[in-house]
């Protein structure tokens, strides 16, 4: 062992608390990382998995071909795998439940492209052979082998969107092959017959699906195929069925790319998603190394600052430049071969362990049933020690260039950090703060160096918290949009139609019921509902957009919006609508045709999602609307009317899983429609929303009434445990990463007030000497605390909201979410400011309030 080594690790067994505190950090950030880079990983692996198991794994298709343009696709340059499926009819499972099956066409290389795999039989050969789910087996109570006989066509729904009868049938009978491992969606109703190419007639129309050997490539090689076969063409053609194409500049027909998966491979052709998901990942990555670079530079920093005199000593006995940075770099290396490989250890099970306990708790969440894995990566390993590593070094980098510098006479007189001279005080804080907190606000001024070290500490660690709690929000809030919400577990169909009499009954039944939430009537309406909006009324940051959309007619400076919805869900549902704005009741809103406006809707563009407010309408405003109804015999009527609006709402309505898409939202009571021109002459079945505790029991009882009532239930309630299990396990990964994020700042908090305080032992023991009182000294540190708190809201609030705004605006290039600022953490970090730097100060005070004064003012060091 050489001598450099030897000072070292004494060094380190010496100062065994900052030692570890500085391995801790290491370990946390190094974990954090690792972490990070897992998680991205595991859900890439995921969603990969997700998305094959959903569109398969081509990247483009073209529907409805025939066997010769089948035969131009396949051996075009450029095509490196080709597969064939359609679609053969559908069988009604359960009329009265809506259950249908579709009756899948696929060649070998379509099921392989699905990874859809046996569990026990053979593979379908041609469309004779039937391979299925083992819960359609035990439906059709049928085992391998046996041959089933099945009613073949095109399904009919009613108004109500339940399915009525089949069109075109035909008997159609299959060998049933085999049995699923798992099916396409997880469905468990699934059906797949062999697709034979050599058996196809010369005019029999279906899909051909294709793949490049670089994704990238698709987008020409699909383009280019599409032109030598007419699907793509240059100007407007006359055929109605092309549609235009804004990110092409082209006419397109029948070719639909894989953009989910083509988005994960980074081969999207639309660039904001890309560009936002690498801005997300780069600004995520930033501060979580700004984080560890705090934490290990301070700890690095402070331990130079105790040691000046040692390296003083070394430099007056002939020890280089180079050979006093060896030895901080030895230091650095020494901590980071103990911390990096404990960090890739606890990043790895630590995730390891989250993933397992989604499985067992989070069972029916996507994740769940997607069988979520860790990836081992050596990749992220080898990344992760290399970005730590760089990391430490450049934090080590500044103390060890300043501890080469100090000079002999600077290290013996220990001043360099000290300004010498009259310190200007602050009449604020003397008036505020008394002599003890002037004394301490003159202190952290004379230690600049020190008093930086630890307000950057404390601001970095407020602007991590408060920032990466706003992207929680707005994360969750782009999932809500993303995904959509269930506003309800069950719905109701009537069989026959109700009387109002019986429809009331029925609801005052349902009210009844204990744990029932809500209950929306749909009842049928048949309306369009066109809402004339002046541009001095639309959203400033929309005009142009809502020119260009399919929901909006301009005519001049008017935005008519077609697609706007009435609903009248019922007094008990409008009761239970939470207002935001205004007052709702039935006289009012009878006497002046008085709704509620649905603040928000939804938009959604060129690979673009957002929830938007599309004008600046408020409580008294009118809208001027057009109703165009339609009587029993398909005669049309329009009235021009207008609605008031007497209150708003930022609910997603019962019944619905999003806000009405660009288009205007309004809540009436039933008053309103005969005042509309609208005769309610009952010839329309009504639909029911309910929503419940999503207990077993609330839900039986519903359904017991729909029984009752002669009523049809649909439950829906897997659907919404899963979307609320999925956004659970989301909220589990994200606040996972904030505490992991909280513990290394508050590490970093600890050590580098702790160790400032303990540091200025030989300063404080002066000042007592001369006669401060040990409450006034105590006061004086307090107030310290105090001050760096105060200072760092001021600094990391400010720089917490301006992130989270910049980060919000680099989400806007694939969603869009309103600036959310997250008071709740601002308000956290106001108070857990100050607990920490109370408990940072706290615990070395009490120590230092024990021992001697003459020692500590012989000590040189801690």
């Amino acid at each position: 062992m050489n001598l450099y080594t030897s000072l070292t690790l004494r060094y380190l067994k010496q100062n065994k608390r900052r030692t570890l505190v500085t391995i801790i950090g290491i370990i946390l950030a190094t974990a954090l990382i690792c972490g990070i880079g897992n998680i991205c990983t595991s859900f890439m692996d995921y969603q990969m998995r997700d998305q094959i198991q959903s569109s398969g794994s081509f990247y483009a298709t073209f529907t409805d071909m025939d066997k010769e343009k089948a035969e131009v696709i396949t051996k075009s340059s450029g095509v490196s795998e080709y597969g064939y499926k359609k679609n053969l009819g559908s069988v009604i499972l359960d009329k009265k439940n809506s259950t249908s099956l579709n009756i899948n066409v696929f060649d070998k290389n379509t099921i392989n492209s699905f990874q859809i795999t046996l569990k026990k039989g053979s593979y379908p050969k041609n469309e004779s052979e039937l391979i299925v789910t083992q819960d359609l087996l035990n439906k059709w109570n049928k085992k391998i082998g046996d041959k089933i006989t099945l009613d073949l066509g095109e399904l009919i729904y009613d108004d109500m969107g339940m399915i009525s009868k089949l069109k075109n049938s035909q008997k159609t009978t299959f060998k049933i092959v085999g049995t699923l491992a798992k099916a396409p969606y997880n469905s468990k109703l699934f059906a797949i017959t062999g697709f034979d190419i050599n058996s196809v007639n010369k005019n029999e129309k279906f899909d051909v699906s294709i793949c490049t050997k670089n994704p990238k490539d698709i987008y020409n090689t699909a383009i280019s195929i599409g032109k030598n076969i007419g699907l793509v063409k240059e100007d407007n053609p006359k055929d109605e069925s092309y549609s235009y194409d804004e990110q092409t500049n082209l006419y397109f027909k029948d070719i639909e790319y894989n953009e989910g998966l083509l988005r994960l491979l980074g081969a999207s052709s639309y660039d904001n998603i890309n560009t936002t998901l690498i801005l997300i990942v780069a600004l995520v990555a930033s501060l979580v190394i700004i984080a560890t670079i705090a934490t290990i530079y301070n700890s690095f920093s402070i331990a130079i600052s105790e040691r000046k005199k040692q390296f003083g000593i070394l430099n007056s006995i002939g020890a280089t430049k180079s050979q006093i940075m060896k030895l901080v770099f030895l230091e650095v290396f020494l901590v980071s071969i103990v911390g990096i490989p404990i960090g890739l250890l606890s990043g790895t099970v630590a995730i390891d362990i989250v993933f397992k306990v989604i499985k067992i708790f989070f069972k029916t969440s996507m994740f769940g049933e997607l069988d979520l894995r860790v990836v081992f990566s050596p990749i992220v390993l080898i990344i992760s020690t290399l970005v730590i590593l760089l990391t430490i070094f450049i934090s080590a980098l500044i103390p060890a260039i300043n501890a080469a510098k100090i000079s002999p006479l600077e290290a013996i007189r220990n001043s360099s950090n000290l300004k010498v001279g009259k310190i200007k005080s602050s009449k604020l804080v003397k008036k505020i703060f008394k002599t003890e907190g002037e004394l301490a606000y003159k202190n952290l001024r004379r230690n600049k160096g020190k008093f930086r070290i630890t307000l950057f500490s404390l601001v970095i660690s407020i602007v991590i918290f408060i920032s990466f709690n706003g992207f929680v929000d707005m994360f969750i809030e782009a999932n809500q949009i993303n995904y959509g919400s269930i506003t309800n577990d069950l719905t109701l169909y009537e069989n026959n139609l109700l009387t109002k009499e019986e429809v009331q009954k029925t609801i005052d039944e349902l009210k009844k019921i204990n744990g029932l939430k809500d209950v929306a009537i749909d009842k049928g309406y048949n309306l369009n509902l066109n809402v004339h909006v002046d541009e001095k009324n639309i959203n400033k940051d929309l005009r142009e957009s809502l020119k260009q959309s399919d929901y909006v007619d301009m005519d001049n400076s008017t935005y008519n919006f077609i697609n706007s919805r009435l609903y009248t869900p019922g007094d008990f549902s409008i009761s239970n609508i939470k207002l935001s704005e205004g007052k709702f009741d039935r006289k009012t809103a009878k006497a002046e045709n008085g709704v509620i406006l649905v603040r928000y809707s939804y938009q959604e563009s060129l690979a673009k999602k957002g929830k938007v407010v599309l004008s600046n309408y408020k409580v008294g405003d009118t809208l001027n609307c057009t109703i165009t109804s339609y009587d029993s015999d398909g005669k049309e009527s329009e009235k021009e009317v207008k609605l008031k609006i007497l209150a708003i709402t930022d609910e997603i309505l019962t019944g619905n899983n999003q806000y009405p898409e660009t288009s205007f939202g309004v809540v009436a009571y039933d008053d309103l429609i005969p005042s509309l021109g609208i005769k309610d002459d009952e010839s329309s079945s009504n639909s029911y929303y309910v929503a419940t505790n999503q207990e077993k029991s609330t839900r039986d009882e519903v359904k017991k009434v729909a029984e009752e009532n002669n009523l049809s239930v649909i439950d829906s309630i897997d659907e919404a445990q899963k979307l609320e299990q999925t956004m659970n396990v989301m909220k589990i990964f994200v606040y996972g990463f904030i505490v992991v994020i909280s513990l290394v700042s508050v590490t970093n908090i600890i050590n580098t007030i702790s160790t400032n305080i303990n540091l200025r032992k030989r300063e404080f023991a002066v000042i007592k000497s001369i006669g401060v009182t040990p409450q006034g000294f105590k006061k004086m540190i307090y107030m310290e605390s105090i001050l760096y708190g105060i200072l760092s809201l001021l600094y990391g609030i400010p720089i917490g909201i301006c992130l989270n705004v910049l980060m919000n605006k680099i989400l806007e290039g694939v969603i869009t979410v309103q600036t959310l600022i997250p008071y709740k953490a601002i308000l956290i970090c106001v108070v857990a400011i100050f607990i920490i730097t109370f408990i940072a100060s706290y615990i070395p005070l009490k120590k230092i309030s024990k021992e001697n004064i003459i020692d500590n003012i012989r000590q040189e060091s801690i």
